[in-house]
């Protein structure tokens, strides 16, 4: 049985505290450089407004490391939390009348 992570950090939040926010040298821009996609495609992966796709995972563990399955992995535990929280704020015992 897995262990379920309680709030699990989106991907690019994850990217964004690990490999910008320690290193003053580091840059979103230049990160979006070595992974060869647009810096918007980036800034939109850092500011959670989208995920991480199977090409992206690849490109993510070639620059900056770990495997392309832990990438997706990531964003599938992520995505599988935000599921459960919008499924369970509804009552699955409320009676229907």
């Amino acid at each position: 049985m897995a262990i379920q992570q309680f709030d699990p950090p989106h991907p690019g939040a994850l990217i964004y505290r690990t490999y910008i926010e320690p290193f003053t040298s580091m840059t979103a821009n230049r990160i979006a450089d070595q992974l060869g996609v647009a810096r918007s495609t980036f800034n939109r992966l850092l500011n959670e407004k989208s995920g991480v796709s199977p090409g992206m995972a690849i490109r993510l563990s070639e620059a900056l490391g770990g495997s392309a399955e832990s990438w997706v992995t990531l964003q599938e535990n992520f995505d599988l939390w935000k599921a459960r929280q919008v499924r369970f704020r509804k009552c699955p015992f409320e009676e229907k009348t």
